[in-house]
């Protein structure tokens, strides 16, 4: 069987090519490579009888053996695609770096300089009234008559309220004819007084009439007894006379005592203003039951109005009686109003460490109203050659007050150490110099550069 041998050795030769076509295509793609490693290994293993006539085959050349499939190499691509990934998120970062730091961006700033500050003192504060009274009954009963009402001005001793009297109005006149009764018996007991000293009067002129006849044996001496009896009797009935008259009398004094608490009482039911005023509140109306205590209207002296403002204590060496102030108020906050400190309190408050002070306005806001709304500001000194700068430039960091200032064209913070406070001006003890420029709030950040600099609004 020579032929089949050599027809076999050239089919098998005729395959070489074929698996040598599957290794160039290995090299050139992942996939290709795969598909044939797999067809590879699926193709047929010879058959033992072909085998042997290979073998014993006289003078026919060996059946070259299949190459063995080369393992896939790693692609390429991936490393190029990285590096690509790398060389953008490198070019955006510096872009980025770029526009964050060199290009300049327009800045609000002013320049600072030395100069003269007035030191002040803010507070807020409300409205009140030295004389400022809720007036309210003394007794108890049902309200009758107002006759004032909300804005109305009274004066001292007007009548703002009336309460029901009649049962007061009778028991001042039963007390009024008890008073009269104890009058006429103390006009009786008088009367019965001077009837026994008339009768002590005789009674004398009897019994020393008397003691001469029994001198002279003219009489006997049981007459001259008899008269010092009598004389006796009409004095003791003399005493008892003038202990009448004295209890009358005490009976009239308390009789009209009596009178005197009843018409005050009935008095009361009138309640009227201690001082000139205004009717600034009404809180109660006809047919109320008043009670002691309970206010019906409340009066104040519209001439004795102060703003009660209110400052940290540690402006309380520097305030002091007698200080300029400026008043503004919330319902015109473009009026300023000129004060005067009138007294300072000496008490300072334990939970907001505030003291309180009372200002006189020189004028009232329009249509003033007590417990409105005001701010006060004291000047107490007058500072010369400091630097300052309005407090809204100011910013803090971490727990530290500092600014921002261009140096070379970039923005820089530098913490500041402040000082007295001016209105919106801030002193800046240490820190700036002259002709630093300090920019305003804003998204400022380290190192931004800053161009067309004009003056803070």
């Amino acid at each position: 069987m020579p032929g089949d041998t050599a027809m076999l050795d050239d089919t098998t030769i005729g395959r070489e090519p074929t698996a040598t076509g599957f290794d160039d295509a290995l090299l050139s793609s992942p996939d290709a490579a795969a598909g044939a490693a797999a067809r590879t290994d699926a193709r047929p293993a010879p058959r033992q009888g072909d085998a042997g006539a290979g073998d014993h085959g006289a003078g026919a050349p060996a059946a070259p053996r299949l190459a063995k499939t080369r393992p896939a190499s790693r692609p390429r691509r991936r490393g190029r695609a990285f590096a690509l990934f790398l060389l953008v998120c490198l070019t955006a970062v510096c872009a980025l770096l770029g526009v964050r730091y060199g290009v300049p961006r327009k800045a609000v700033g002013l320049s600072v300089a030395r100069g003269t500050m007035v030191v002040q003192r803010n507070g807020p504060g409300t409205l009140d009234a030295i004389n400022r009274s809720a007036v309210s009954a003394r007794v108890q009963g049902r309200l009758t008559a107002i006759p004032v009402d909300l804005n109305d001005r009274v004066a001292a001793g007007d009548v703002v309220a009336e309460i029901a009297s009649d049962d007061l109005k009778s028991q001042l006149r039963a007390t009024v004819a008890s008073h009269e009764a104890a009058r006429v018996a103390v006009l009786k007991a008088k009367a019965e007084e001077e009837q026994r000293r008339a009768e002590v009067a005789n009674a004398e002129t009897t019994f020393r009439r008397q003691a001469k006849l029994v001198e002279k044996g003219a009489t006997s001496q049981a007459g001259y007894d008899e008269a010092e009896a009598a004389m006796r009797t009409a004095r003791a009935r003399l005493a008892a006379a003038e202990a009448a008259v004295g209890q009358a009398e005490a009976q009239q004094r308390s009789a009209a005592a009596t009178v005197e608490h009843d018409r005050a009482r009935l008095d009361e039911t009138t309640v009227r203003s201690l001082f000139d005023g205004v009717v600034v509140a009404r809180q109660q109306n006809i047919g109320d039951l008043a009670t002691p205590g309970s206010p019906i209207v409340e009066i104040v002296d519209p001439a004795t109005i102060v703003l009660k403002a209110r400052f940290d204590e540690s402006a309380i060496a520097s305030v002091k009686p007698g200080q300029k102030a400026d008043l503004s108020f919330v319902s015109q906050p473009g009026r300023i109003i000129p004060g005067h400190v009138l007294r300072i309190s000496r008490q300072v408050d334990a939970e907001t460490r505030e003291f309180t002070v009372d200002i006189v306005p020189e004028d009232l806001p329009r249509n003033w109203a007590i417990g409105q709304r005001g701010t006060a500001v004291i000047a107490i000194a007058v500072k010369s050659d400091v630097i300052s700068v309005p407090s809204r430039h100011i910013l803090r960091r971490r727990g530290e007050a500092g600014v921002w200032t261009v140096a070379g064209g970039r923005a820089s913070w530098v913490p500041v150490e402040l000082g007295e406070i001016g209105g919106d001006l801030v002193e800046i003890r240490a820190g700036l110099r002259d002709g630093d420029i300090v920019l305003s709030r804003g998204r400022i950040f380290q190192g931004m550069r800053v161009r067309g600099i004009g003056g803070a609004p």
